[in-house]
C-alpha cells in the first residue's frame, strides 16, 4: 500500500469532527497560529486528515489555525475510511505516547536558544521553557538532575455551544476582546 500524498484542499471543503474530544487553550492556540504563520511549510509535513465527506479526524486545531490566519486552503489527505477507523486514528494522533527525557530536551532547547531559534514557537509554555532552560543550567553547574514541582490552580469555566465554526470564531473573538481566557473545543 502506498502512502497518501497531501493536496491543498480548500477550507470550505473541510469541517471539524463533532465527536473529536481534543481541546486547546487560548495561549497554546495562539502559539500554534504563530507557529503556522512562521513556518507554513510544516503543514505539508503534518497535513490535516479527513474522511471523504471532509470530516477532519486529525488536525482540527491546525485547520482552525489556518482559518484564523485567513488561509484559503490547507494541506490535507482526504480518504474514504470508516468512521470507526477515523475515530481510532484521531485518538492515536492526539495521544502522547512517549515521555520527554528532560535532560536531553533541556539541552536541545538550550542549543536552539543559542542558535537564535524562536523558542516561543515550539509549543511549550513560557513556564515550561524557563524550567527547561533552568534545568539545563542546573545540570551543567551541579551535574545532577533537577526535579521540577508542578503547580496547579483551580479553573472555573462556562461552555458555550455554537451552531458552527464561524459562530464559534465570532464568540471566541468577542470573549477574548473582553479579556476572557478562551479555549476552542470541538465536541
Amino acid at each position: 500500500m502506498s502512502a497518501a500524498v497531501p493536496k491543498a484542499v480548500p477550507l470550505d471543503r473541510l469541517h471539524p469532527a463533532g465527536w473529536n474530544p481534543r481541546t486547546i487553550n487560548d495561549a497554546r492556540f495562539q502559539n500554534l497560529v504563530r507557529s503556522v504563520e512562521a513556518d507554513p511549510e510544516f503543514l505539508w509535513r503534518r497535513p490535516v486528515l479527513a474522511t471523504a465527506d471532509g470530516t477532519i479526524y486529525a488536525g482540527n486545531m491546525r485547520f482552525r489555525a489556518a482559518q484564523h490566519l485567513g488561509l484559503e486552503a490547507v494541506p490535507a489527505i482526504v480518504e474514504d475510511i470508516p468512521q470507526q477507523l477515523a475515530k481510532e486514528r484521531a485518538l492515536r494522533d492526539n495521544h502522547q505516547w512517549g515521555e520527554w527525557q528532560e535532560d536531553l530536551l533541556g539541552e536541545m532547547v538550550s542549543g536552539l536558544a543559542e542558535m537564535g531559534s524562536p523558542l516561543e514557537l515550539l509549543g511549550f509554555t513560557e513556564d515550561a521553557l524557563a524550567a527547561l532552560l533552568g534545568a539545563t543550567e542546573a545540570i551543567g553547574a551541579g551535574g545532577g538532575k533537577v526535579e521540577q514541582e508542578m503547580e496547579y490552580a483551580e479553573t472555573y469555566a462556562v461552555t458555550v455551544v455554537c451552531r458552527d465554526a464561524a459562530e464559534q470564531e465570532r464568540v471566541y473573538d468577542e470573549l477574548r476582546t473582553r479579556g476572557y481566557e478562551c479555549r476552542l473545543v470541538v465536541v
